[in-house]
């Protein structure tokens, strides 16, 4: 049966019989099909061209004539494409693979340029995903740009720093080839570059002579610091006086919010005693590695998961009630701390305690929004009853994948749309209850566990509770054994928090036909990890306010003294 391609109508080759990719079951914007064609005729032109240059490498006349002529190629190239097929390629990927000639010069690209031997099909299939990702997709959303431009009659001057970003921030963000969303998502990207202006660049010049570390200006970092730049109206008058430092203010001021606004530092309890001031963040968490158009809400993911952070470290792991104990204990003099940030931080954590959540309000805070706990809800509040079960039913597509992977040939032929579907029933769920003023008490208490955790890692607490390990997880356990009676496991609730918040990411990111392999990947690790920690976790109850009245030494707490509501 003829081939109907967009501009001509040819018989079939006998290798198309194994570029079988399957194609997008969406409608495609016109400009993509229009840069899908150019990309194509580019990446013919260049078979030619290389054909030319050494034609003892390419001796067929055309790349599908390599596949079929070369000894076993045909066979192999047919595996391959089962596998793309399983594989979660975002549409670009997919779109430009199932073009059979952008295809099939890949393949003989790996062949002769990343010199992959014919009988490797790992080899072949990664150097196919690696390289449809640098020429084919530079070329093809080049285009899909410059169709967009010349449609608009745009005059872009490439001599201006901010248009010389362009092809970086269009592959960074990439266009979606869907009906209709091309010209919106190409406008969006020079709206970008054009409210940035020279700002990013000129980021990038500051961290190279900056005394501050590299790693430091993290891509977060760096995209805060040219928001809150552009927000202040800092213009880069002379780059003489750039070069000279006489802006450098303005941008270690920029890198010091871009840190708070990174890391959730900004307490809106310190905003909120500013008039005017705005709060910000992302609902990223620590990991302590260092001591969408249905309706979905990324964000109320997010804050979602930074939720769960809290319930596992602040109150499962009871690190509220360990900062506390530690506050009591310096209170009371049996702890010596000398005058320094430890002792003002101390200070700072008591004199605070009326302004934050109570263990109360946090605990209707994970029932409501998670179903966790035994908070109690007041009349008008509906729990998240479905939030567990949509939960459970992710991590047991997570362990059936993986149990399923590893009795087969290949991953990629594992269906992927159980856990596909978990996923979107999560995103649902958790943009419906994640709602209201909890946005503001999760970003709260973040901030307050920020702050019981830099007292307890603190060299003065490390050094009298934390033991031959001296870390942080020693002190809890150290702390809470004496002062709570309870025993910690950290290393597993630590798991529980951080592997857990690293699938509500997944979740709060997740978008069918985007997936890349690394994240999909990064997302199993996580959930399988959480897994292990959960089924080695007997998870207990934050205690309520009012469990107890007797401290450690099993006396009374006194009545109305400056402590007396503390829970240790």
């Amino acid at each position: 049966m003829p081939v109907l391609n967009s501009n001509t109508v040819t018989a079939p080759h006998p290798a198309d019989s194994v570029l079988h990719l399957t194609p997008l079951m969406i409608d495609i914007d016109p400009t993509a099909i229009r840069a899908r064609d150019a990309t194509e005729a580019f990446l013919i032109d260049r078979f030619k061209q290389l054909k030319q240059r050494s034609p003892e490498k390419y001796p067929y006349p055309t790349a599908k004539d390599t596949i079929t002529m070369t000894g076993g190629l045909s066979g192999m190239v047919a595996g391959i494409s089962d596998r793309l097929n399983g594989t979660g390629l975002d549409d670009t990927t997919r779109y430009l693979l199932s073009n059979l000639e952008v295809y099939a010069f890949l393949i003989v690209r790996a062949i002769n340029e990343d010199k992959v031997q014919v009988t490797d099909e790992d080899a072949l299939y990664r150097s196919i995903v690696r390289s449809v990702a640098d020429v084919p997709r530079r070329y093809f959303l080049a285009r899909v740009v410059t169709d967009v431009v010349n449609a608009r009659k745009l005059r872009l001057k490439e001599e201006n720093r901010q248009w010389q970003r362009l092809d970086d921030l269009t592959l960074t963000y990439g266009i979606s080839i869907r009906l209709g969303e091309v010209e919106p998502a190409v406008m969006a990207i020079l709206s970008t570059l054009y409210k940035e202006g020279n700002i990013p660049s000129f980021v990038e010049e500051y961290i190279k002579r900056s005394i501050i570390p590299a790693q430091a200006f993290t891509p977060a970092v760096k995209k805060s610091m040219v928001d809150y730049l552009v927000q202040l109206g800092v213009q880069i008058k002379s780059e003489d006086d750039f070069r000279k430092g006489l802006y450098d203010d303005y941008f270690l001021l920029a890198y010091n919010e871009g840190r708070k606004l990174s890391t959730g530092a900004d307490d809106p309890l310190d905003t909120a005693r500013n008039r005017g001031a705005e709060i910000s963040w992302n609902f990223t968490v620590d990991t302590f590695e260092t001591t969408e158009a249905q309706g979905i809400i990324s964000d109320n993911i997010r804050a979602a998961g930074a939720l769960d952070y809290i319930y596992y470290l602040g109150d499962i792991m009871h690190v509220f009630n360990v900062a506390n104990a530690l506050v009591l204990r310096w209170a009371s003099g049996m702890l010596d701390v000398p005058d320094g940030i430890t002792a003002t931080n101390l200070y700072r954590f008591h004199k605070r305690r009326i302004e934050r959540s109570t263990p109360e309000e946090r605990a209707m805070l994970y029932k409501r929004v998670l179903n966790k706990g035994n908070g109690k809800l007041l009349s008008n509040m509906v729990p998240n009853q479905d939030f567990p079960m949509f939960w459970h039913a992710l991590m047991s597509e997570i362990a059936e994948y993986i149990k399923k992977t590893e009795s087969s040939r290949s991953n990629e032929q594992v269906s992927r749309s159980p856990l596909y579907q978990a996923t979107k029933n999560l995103q649902y769920n958790l943009t419906e209850f994640m709602t209201g003023m909890a946005h503001r008490q999760v970003h709260e208490d973040y901030a307050h566990l920020q702050d019981a955790l830099e007292i307890i890692k603190s060299e003065e607490i490390i050094t009298r509770f934390g033991g031959r390990r001296k870390n942080l997880w020693n002190v809890i356990e150290t702390v809470a054994k004496e002062d709570l009676s309870a025993s910690i496991p950290t290393a597993n609730l630590r798991t529980l928090a951080v592997e857990g918040n690293r699938v509500f990411q997944w979740i709060a990111n997740f978008k069918e036909g985007t997936v890349k392999e690394d994240q999909f990947k990064a997302f199993l690790a996580a959930g399988e990890a959480w897994i292990i920690a959960q089924a080695s976790v007997d998870t207990e109850e934050p205690p309520q306010r009012g469990d107890s009245d007797k401290s450690t030494n099993g006396k009374k707490k006194s009545k109305g003294d400056d402590f007396d509501d503390w829970d240790v």
